[in-house]
């Protein structure tokens, strides 16, 4: 039975992940920062340690096969690295590699009116992230110490909606308020590439299945994006599900988070589902919003 590590296990990404592998019959550790997330970890029968990654090597479980970054940290990612590095060059040589799993984002594209595949060369990527292409070629050329796969999500939806709170939370604040109007960025054309939080943790399953294969291909890079859909039937179906019966009015980005989530991509993820087998389940957003958006205000509530 496989064992793996995750930093950043109690996030947006990671907790689906790490349940996802819990499911698939994995023991899963996840590095706690809090007692709070210690609790949380171990509710979801994933084993929580306490460490600081900047010595990860002197704490890590001595079962470990596989390391996760979804923590989405500059500074801590090259750290882990270096660290995981450490671990991984004193293997023997006859000894299995350590494997390393690093999330990064499809935003490292940019917005491009072109077809973009892992293949793609980063030559645009959207300003708030970037440092990720530096640090996705670093991962990338210490093979010689670790197994390595860069992992792309898109936008995820589900759950409590973290990342789509840039849209849905002014709308469900105007809901409450009873509000005549709402300002959100992007435009109702505009096209999100989108993937549910239960594919990307099953897509995580199908990695780490198959780390050693991904591994040693030349160019160890997997997007995660299960489709597309445009922002205005997803606010329309929102609005109509928390009661907003006011204008929605469109406006630019204003901060650079706003700027990554109103990046457009003409994608294709054949390479997760051609290479692995991967098969998005869940509903499309705008389709499934009775429950998309009945999750989302449980959490609010």
């Amino acid at each position: 039975m496989s064992t793996v590590l995750i930093i950043g296990a109690t996030c947006f990404i990671g907790l689906p992940v790490a349940q996802a592998l819990r499911r698939a019959g994995y023991i899963v550790y996840g590095l706690a920062r809090t007692p709070e997330k210690a609790r949380i970890l171990a509710q979801n029968e994933i084993l929580p340690v306490e460490g600081d990654v900047a010595n990860l090597s002197e704490w890590i479980p001595k079962s470990v096969e596989t390391i996760i970054d979804v923590s989405g940290l500059r500074k801590e990612a090259y750290v882990l690295l270096e660290q995981a590095k450490k671990i991984g060059a004193g293997r023997k040589l006859t000894d299995p590699k350590l494997g390393f799993i690093y999330t990064s984002g499809m935003w490292v594209h940019g917005t491009s009116p072109d077809h973009i595949s892992e293949a793609t060369i980063l030559t645009r990527p959207s300003p708030i992230v970037a440092w990720r292409p530096e640090a996705e070629a670093a991962i990338m050329v210490a093979h010689d110490v670790l197994d390595v796969v860069v992992v792309r999500p898109s936008i995820l939806y589900g759950g409590n909606g973290t990342i789509c709170s840039v849209w849905l939370d002014p709308i469900y604040k105007a809901a409450k308020e009873n509000a005549a109007t709402v300002s959100i960025p992007g435009s109702p054309t505009f096209p999100i590439a989108l993937v549910h939080k239960e594919d990307l943790g099953n897509l995580y399953i199908k990695v780490v299945d198959n780390l050693t294969v991904l591994a040693a291909s030349t160019h160890p890079v997997i997007n995660a994006a299960s489709h597309q859909e445009d922002l205005g039937p997803i606010v329309t179906a929102f609005s109509k599900a928390v009661g907003f019966k006011g204008q929605v009015n469109y406006r630019p980005a204003e901060n650079p988070f706003e700027e990554g989530m109103v990046t457009a991509l003409n994608f294709r993820a054949n390479k997760a589902r051609g290479l692995l087998g991967w098969e998005p389940r869940q509903i499309p957003f705008a389709q499934g919003m009775e429950i998309y958006a009945a999750a989302y205000k449980a959490f609010k509530e």
